[in-house]
């Protein structure tokens, strides 16, 4: 039992992380819009690409991999059962929807912007229009996962009172 604490445990601190994600995306975003073709712009956007992959990767994955292990040592819970514990499945669910848009979406976007800014971030070249739309598409991308973020976070957390 105390192998399964350890892994909840670690399973909170990796949504956490995932969290702080989720509160700092909007920050930077507005460092970003408020600094367009600007100098510093593409050093506002380096810190963006940076920190949603940091927080999204060891979020995403020790979510995953700490998930994954509570289910297999449960016997209370499983894999995609919809006859009960529907949050789980839900949460489920809005994991591979998640893990979808990260590989089909957000880190084909997130290259092709890095390849728009050029290697050098302290030259004051502007961003192609190509670069920008890319960084809106972005942006869509980051809050279509930060929302399923949420609402998982919030299965998590309400599961007791509600879906019991």
């Amino acid at each position: 039992m105390t192998y399964y604490s350890t892994i909840l445990t670690l399973h909170i601190v990796s949504a956490g992380i995932w969290l702080v994600g989720l509160f700092s995306d909007p920050i930077l975003r507005g460092f970003i819009v408020k600094n367009r073709n600007k100098i510093g712009e593409k050093k506002f956007i380096h810190l963006y690409l940076t920190l949603v992959n940091f927080f999204g990767m060891i979020g995403s994955i020790g979510i995953l991999i700490t998930g994954i292990t509570m289910v297999s040592l449960s016997s209370d819970y499983g894999f995609f059962q919809m006859s009960g514990n529907h949050w789980l499945t839900a949460k489920q669910i809005l994991m591979v929807a998640i893990l979808v848009l990260i590989g089909v979406f957000l880190i084909p976007t997130a290259k092709k912007i890095r390849a728009a800014m050029g290697e050098d971030l302290e030259s004051n070249s502007p961003i192609s229009n190509e670069g920008y739309t890319n960084l809106n598409k972005l942006f869509k991308i980051t809050t279509a996962i930060n929302v399923m973020v949420a609402i998982n976070f919030l299965f998590a957390i309400t599961h007791r009172y509600f879906f019991s």
